[in-house]
């Protein structure tokens, strides 16, 4: 079955993350120190690698056998959490899970210890769509976590989430992607999958995605299909 490029060349370790190093060497060195923190805040603009990092983060702390900070992908941990089978890495999606009853939920499930892994990992991607009653439901165990959890909260609008959210986890700003990386990545992946792309080719995808890699990869699928 044909899988879109943005999917089939997704990041699987922090290094493989393009234009967003001061990122992904902050949480490597976090993983690799053992010094993470409960809450995390990934803020900035679609397709920059906000929910990627997340997946990453959330191998990267469970993985067996960590390699400097990035996950091995390898292990049980690694390919469990690929597959979805490995149930204590739960990914919410808050655009249409965002009622106090979805968080309260999440919350008396945080108490129990992981069954497979180290730590649980709750990725919520669009937080600032969770209603108010969801937020004080959230914001209840973010005050006093349990030890084994760890929050991933994801965003594209930080001004819709509450100040009280914000202070309690550690936050990171990604950046829309240069046009000069998202044109190498663009022709690395044409490269590897036989799509006739020329540098000005990759220039006009790359200026069309607007800092958006995800973008610039479903454009070259476009471009492909109009191929043949």
């Amino acid at each position: 079955m044909y899988q879109a490029l943005y999917r089939k060349y997704r990041p699987k370790t922090f290094d493989d993350v393009v234009g967003q190093e001061h990122i992904t060497e902050t949480l490597k060195k976090q993983v690799e120190t053992g010094r993470l923190s409960h809450a995390y805040l990934f803020i900035g603009t679609r397709g920059t690698g906000k929910t990627t990092c997340a997946k990453i983060l959330a191998k990267a702390v469970n993985c067996e056998h960590p390699v400097n900070g990035n996950p091995c992908n390898q292990c049980a941990a690694c390919r469990g959490i690929d597959d979805g089978s490995i149930l204590d890495v739960v990914e919410l999606d808050a655009a249409s899970n965002n009622g106090v009853d979805n968080v309260r939920a999440l919350r008396d499930e945080a108490v129990f210890s992981p069954a497979n892994v180290r730590k649980r990992v709750y990725i919520i991607d669009e937080v600032h769509m969770l209603s108010a009653g969801a937020f004080n439901a959230l914001l209840k165990t973010l005050e006093e976590p349990p030890a084994h959890v760890i929050f991933i909260l994801a965003t594209t609008e930080i001004q819709k989430v509450p100040a009280t959210i914000l202070s309690r986890c550690q936050r990171f700003s990604f950046k829309r992607i240069l046009p000069r990386d998202a044109e190498q990545q663009l022709l690395k992946i044409a490269a590897a999958e036989d799509i006739a792309l020329t540098s000005d080719g990759a220039e006009i995808l790359a200026r069309m995605a607007n800092g958006a890699l995800r973008d610039a990869l479903s454009l070259l699928d476009q471009c492909r299909v109009a191929q043949g």
